[in-house]
Parts: structure tokens; sequence; C-alpha cells
């Protein structure tokens, strides 16, 4: 028996030690907090989820003991995002497989300051954000003389895109050049997706990159949209949805009167601050003029308590998730506001809380 017992003993022995899969967090002095926040969400979840609720955003705190949190790597197929936050203007953002160990070191709060090793992909990473640092120093020297124009600002950052687009050229058959990839803006982003490899595409940043080039795309048939809206021949798609009260509502109701489409939420603040003006607006004008409040992006109970809360005098509909209304309107951005004449033609269309919308509304209600 004591023989088998010591055979056994030596057999785990042999069996090599493998780390626990975890991301290590060494902090500085000045850190005295004895927990740390941070979040973790499954990559796969992020690149599919419809919905905030869908993202599978998981926030959780990590013990500091000695000046170390130790955070614990998901076995989410896929990967994982992971976001540690310090203040609402310093955090980490990272990505890890299952059974990866990354280890962070920060070294100040303020100035904040931290690196990080462990993986390729981390590496990767390290050497995108090091293309920024003379940028940043070339940004700082025009700072420290004055105030730099546009012109100069432009340049700089077309410098750091040039910058990330080389390396993408010296490591395009990498994995872990998604990273830069994604780093890109427009249509430099969507020429260097159509050009990764099928060994890039075993990143797991793939299926971010992809939702990413799938969302740029949809926002340029969006804006081509829009700008054909703008040009004041477009017929006004019809709509039926339903008001606080349940009763549909569709646009070809109001034929014969001028309508603003206001696209909002009550989680949009430039949509709240357009209020006041848009209520005197309604005021002015609501003898041919109908607003009809369009809720985007939220539960229909935070919609019904945002229009209680706002006191909303108009028509307001809610738009269930999976409507295509927005996108028949090209909407972009919150708030989105649409003029429409009696005739039922889209005469305007603004994206943002912007003023010049009224001075067009006085002039279309003038003629």
């Amino acid at each position: 028996m004591m023989k088998k017992t010591f055979a056994a003993v030596c057999a785990l022995c042999s069996i090599p030690f493998v780390a626990s899969a975890d991301i290590t967090v060494s902090l500085p002095d000045s850190f005295t907090e004895d927990s740390l926040a941070y979040y973790h969400a499954p990559l796969k979840k992020l690149a599919t989820a419809t919905s905030r609720a869908d993202r599978g955003v998981v926030n959780d705190k990590a013990v500091v003991k000695d000046h170390k949190a130790i955070i614990p790597v998901s076995s989410a197929e896929g990967g994982s995002r992971y976001g540690i936050t310090f203040s609402k203007q310093d955090f980490i953002d990272l990505y890890v497989a299952p059974g990866e160990v990354v280890d962070i070191n920060v070294k100040s709060l303020s100035p904040f300051d931290y690196s990080m090793t462990g993986t390729a992909l981390i590496e990767s990473m390290n050497e995108v954000k090091l293309l920024s640092k003379p940028i940043e120093e070339k940004q700082a020297a025009l700072m420290a003389a004055g105030q730099p124009s546009e012109e100069q600002m432009r340049a700089l950052y077309n410098e750091y895109v040039d910058s990330i687009k080389d390396f993408i050229n010296e490591n395009l058959t990498s994995p872990n050049v998604v990273y830069a990839v994604m780093n890109l803006p427009g249509d430099e982003f969507i020429e260097a997706f159509d050009r990764l490899s099928e060994g890039a595409k075993t990143s797991i940043l793939y299926p971010i990159a992809q939702r990413q080039y799938n969302d740029l795309q949809k926002r340029k048939e969006q804006e081509r949209k829009q700008a054909e809206m703008a040009e004041g021949n477009t017929p006004a798609p019809d709509f039926t949805l339903e008001d606080v009260a349940g009763k549909h509502v569709s646009l070809s109701q109001f034929k014969g009167k001028w309508v603003i489409l206001d696209f909002w939420g009550s989680w949009c603040i430039w949509c709240i601050k357009g209020f006041p003006e848009l209520k005197e607006a309604y005021a002015k004008y609501k003898d041919r003029l109908e607003v009809v409040g369009v809720d985007c992006g939220e539960t229909k109970d935070a919609w019904l308590a945002g229009v209680k809360k706002y006191e909303l005098p108009w028509v307001n509909v809610y738009n269930p998730e999976g409507s295509d209304l927005t996108q028949k309107y090209g909407v972009q951005g919150f708030p989105t506001k649409a003029i429409i004449d009696p005739q039922g033609i889209i005469r305007n269309i603004t994206t943002g809380h912007d003023p010049e919308f009224f001075v067009k509304l006085d002039q279309l209600m003038a003629q």
C-alpha cells in the first residue's frame, strides 16, 4: 500500500505545473482601495449583440492584497474583453483568450501609466500604442508654441494613420494585426480589413473587427440615403407604430400638414437639450404642423417614463427592437429630425442638436 501511494505521488510530481489563467494587476502605493473594479464580456456576444442587454457584460471587483489584484480569465469560447477602471478618464482595455496569463503593471495613477505583457496579441497592442508616442510629442510641442491650427492637427493625425498602415503592411498575415486595423478610420479601415489574410482571420478580435466593418458599411449606406433625402424630393417612408395609449399611429394620417419626425431617446442628452426649442416651434406652428416623437433604443417603460418626465405635448410613438425605421430614414445619430411637407416629401433631415434646424423650419413654414 505504501509503495502504491508513493508511486502515485511521484506520478503527480511528474505532471508539469500549469499557471492558473488570470490577469495579475500590480498597483502603485498610491492606490489605496481594497478592491479593483473591472468588467468582462465574451467577444462573441459583443460581436453579435443587438442590444446592450445582449452584450453579456459582467461587472465585478478583484480583491487587492499586497498591492496586487488577481482577475480570473473567463473560459468563454473565443475570448473576452476586459475593462479595468481607475477613473472616468483612466482605464485599461484588453482582450484575453481562455488559458492565457497576463501581467499588468500600473506604474503611476497620476499621470496614469501602465504596461502589459503576456500574450502575442498584447505585444502587438503595445507596438500599436507606441506608434502614437512621437505624434503625442509633436502635438505637445505645437501646444507649447501656441494654439495649433486645424491643418497642423490634421497633418499629425494623418501621420499617425500612415504609421498604422505601415505597421499593417509589415504584419499583414499575423492574427495580431487585426487590432491595428481596428484603429484605422473609415475608408482606411475598410480597405485594410478587406486585405486581411486567412491567418489574420483566426484572431480572437476578428469577429469584433467584422462587426466594425459591417457597422461602417451600414453607416456609409445611411449617409448616402440621408444625403439623397436632403435633396428635398424623397417621399417619407410610411410607418405604423403604437402611441402611449397603445393606439396605432401612421405617418400617412398626417398628410396635409407639416410634420417633424423627432428620433430620440431618454438616454440621449442632446435629444433632451433640444426639447425646449422643439416645444416653442410646436406651439408656434401647431395649427399647421404635427410633431411625432419616435423612441429609439430603450425599453417601453423607459420611453413612457421619458415622455411623462419631459412633458412632451405632441404625438409619441414607440419604435420596438427589430424595427427598420431608423434605417429607412438613414438615421446615423441622435437626435435626428426630419421635416416632411404636407405632400409627404422630406424637405430637411438633420442629425444632432443643431439650431440651424429651426432656422430651416421657419423658412419652410414661411413658403
